[in-house]
């Protein structure tokens, strides 16, 4: 097994474990499951949750939703993928665990830990865009952060992304050769 594998094999089980753990928040209510529940949705060992996230159901769940938090707005990529790029793969992962989304309408404006988690991602985003797309106005920016949630809600098929998304990826182009 190549080392490359063997890393993507870790990111997946950390992924299943991560969405296992929200699907389990929205359908058993907050904090009402169990870590045998997320053992039995992720198909891994108690223990294996134990190695990524200790034994505290408070401080899993916050670190399952930090991650997709960052997996929803791809803010942990330090490289720049590009508008359309970027889409397709946060529709892409999206898919894969649908949960964050209820999640992140759920706890957004909440006065805890999870809603700060949501508002942070929120705030790297807007960093991201406006890194990206410093011709943008911040009316602008709100507009294409609003345009990639509606694209999430919903569920832009993957080979419509550039139509949506064309008219912010072509003043990006126009800007960098410039």
């Amino acid at each position: 097994m190549l080392e490359s594998d063997l890393m993507n094999t870790k990111e997946d089980v950390y992924h299943k474990i991560c969405h296992a753990v929200l699907k389990m928040e929205i359908s058993k209510g907050h904090l009402k499951w169990t870590l045998s529940d997320i053992s039995r949705e992720a198909d891994v060992t108690r223990s294996l949750i134990y190695y990524y996230f200790g034994k505290e159901k408070k401080t899993i769940l916050e670190e399952a939703f930090r991650y997709v938090t960052e997996v929803l707005f791809n803010t942990g990529n330090s490289e720049r993928l590009g508008l359309v790029n970027r889409m397709k793969f946060v529709l892409e992962r999206i898919n894969s665990m649908p949960f964050i989304f209820v999640l992140f309408f759920l706890k957004k404006r909440e006065d805890s830990e999870l809603g700060r988690i949501v508002r942070k991602a929120e705030e790297e985003l807007f960093v991201i865009l406006k890194r990206d797309f410093p011709e943008l106005t911040e009316k602008e920016v709100k507009q294409l952060y609003i345009l990639e949630l509606g694209s999430i809600a919903f569920n832009l098929d993957q080979n419509d992304v550039s139509d949506v998304f064309n008219y912010y990826e072509s003043k990006q182009k126009t800007i960098s050769d410039s």
